[in-house]
């Protein structure tokens, strides 16, 4: 197998949003003859975060030359671009949250501060790399663990002086990974395309105010399995409309933070 659609799913709460995502993977992959493996245990032990900076551990895939790891959270445009097979570098792929959100430096400073990152090597033009889209050519791995190993090593330490108590704060992966993609100039930029934030992109082409839409989405998660699907569907015609929309906009749309509008996807790409 030399490339092939990764994802990682675990637990059931992360199954139920990949029943709704997984279909749009499925025909992507039938388009461009690329398997779909989906990984339902650990290879990181209780770093379940870390999972998709080693896939290269994973025996059916430490041949492979390259690899597209999704989150569980992220469609697929099923006109989408041949990611992989376009893939010409030996530098891992991905695309900047910052820009697309207009993060001030500021905001970014904090961001890693707040999550203790080794920043012993300064960079410039600091951004916040999101890790829901990689591409991650085999020349990568061993950075990558690299990056893993050197976390767990400081991970106890970090956890004994970071301010918060939020668990999340010390076991998530892309502060560490995002800062070191930039340090060391590992990264190549696919384009924001190739990873829109659903939450962004609503903000800059529906509306500033997203609260109104993240509540009729969530009465819309909460009623889907409750009421009849053809009135579900009618109920929620002008929200399923406007997801619709951004998912034609993109060729992976990755519905970060509240999950409630990723049912609004639902059977997309089949």
């Amino acid at each position: 197998m030399d490339t092939a659609i990764v994802g990682v799913c675990c637990d059931p709460r992360q199954r139920r949003i990949l029943e709704v995502t997984f279909p749009s993977w499925r025909e992507y992959g039938k388009r461009h003859g690329l398997p779909v493996i989906i990984l339902e245990r650990s290879h990181a032990g209780q770093d379940f975060y870390w999972n998709k900076h080693l896939l290269y551990r994973v025996p059916e895939l430490r041949a492979a030359r390259r690899l597209l790891f999704l989150d569980n959270d992220v469609f697929v445009n099923p006109n989408a671009r041949a990611l992989l097979e376009e893939w010409d570098s030996p530098l891992i792929g991905a695309t900047a949250e910052s820009t697309q959100a207009g993060w001030s430096p500021e905001f970014i400073a904090r961001y890693y501060a707040e999550y203790a990152v080794d920043q012993s090597s300064p960079v410039a033009d600091l951004q916040i790399i999101n890790t829901g889209v990689l591409v991650i050519p085999h020349e990568q791995a061993e950075f990558l663990e690299g990056i893993y190993q050197r976390w767990r090593e400081r991970k106890n330490a970090r956890e004994k002086s970071a301010k918060s108590k939020d668990p999340f704060v010390h076991a998530a992966d892309q502060p560490h990974v995002s800062y070191a993609l930039q340090a060391e100039h590992r990264c190549k930029d696919f384009g924001p395309r190739s990873n829109t934030l659903w939450w962004h992109w609503y903000r800059q082409h529906v509306s500033s105010r997203q609260m109104p839409f993240l509540l009729r989405s969530k009465a819309a998660a909460l009623t889907r399995d409750r009421i009849p699907r053809a009135l579900w569907r009618a109920l929620f015609r002008r929200e399923r409309a406007t997801f619709a929309r951004g998912l034609a906009s993109a060729d992976f749309l990755h519905v970060a933070g509240s999950k409630s509008s990723l049912f609004l996807g639902e059977n997309y790409g089949q």
